[in-house]
């Protein structure tokens, strides 16, 4: 019984992950190249005491990307119904009761830059940047998503971000 249940209640889970976009993580591995343009910087960063610490900065980074994801999810919603894919979604094909995920926007980017504050404050600064960068890309009145060129350009400010994240989580071990 107790198996069945959890099978059940992961089939209403599973829309929230969907939302937050776990298989585009990927994408925040681009923070380890400023770990490692760290450490060329100054070798005395590279020790293996710091793996786990620069696996929960990914962590952190990972948290707040979902964060945007959520809030694309939720915002793009109302147009997405109109979409012939994107209408299956999780949000607009009412999978996701709304009041939850705004509720899960809010846990991840303040999980990601919480878990960032424990690294150090230049990294938390560039964690809560990228989290802005999301809420500006997507939210109104600015939503620069819908603004041709300021699309491209408030998207691809995000690789240079996570290019510092990586950075100000190495030099953390220098203080």
């Amino acid at each position: 019984m107790g198996l069945l249940r959890a099978i059940d209640q992961s089939r209403h889970l599973w829309p929230y992950i969907q939302i937050a976009r776990v298989d585009h993580w990927f994408k925040n591995v681009f923070m380890l190249l400023g770990v490692l343009l760290a450490v060329f910087y100054e070798p005395a960063l590279c020790a293996w005491a710091t793996i786990l610490l620069v696996g929960v900065a990914l962590l952190a980074t990972c948290l707040v990307a979902s964060s945007n994801y959520v809030l694309n999810e939720i915002l793009d919603a109302p147009m997405d119904r109109f979409h012939p894919v994107k209408k299956h979604r999780p949000v607009p094909s009412g999978k996701i009761w709304t009041p939850l995920a705004w509720l899960e926007w809010i846990l991840l980017g303040a999980s990601g830059v919480g878990l960032a504050w424990l690294i150090n404050p230049y990294f938390m600064a560039m964690a809560l940047t990228l989290w802005v960068m999301g809420v500006v890309y997507n939210a109104p009145p600015i939503r620069t998503k819908e603004i041709p060129y300021l699309d491209v350009l408030s998207e691809s400010v995000n690789n240079p971000l996570r290019l510092l994240l990586g950075w100000f989580r190495a030099e953390a071990r220098l203080r």
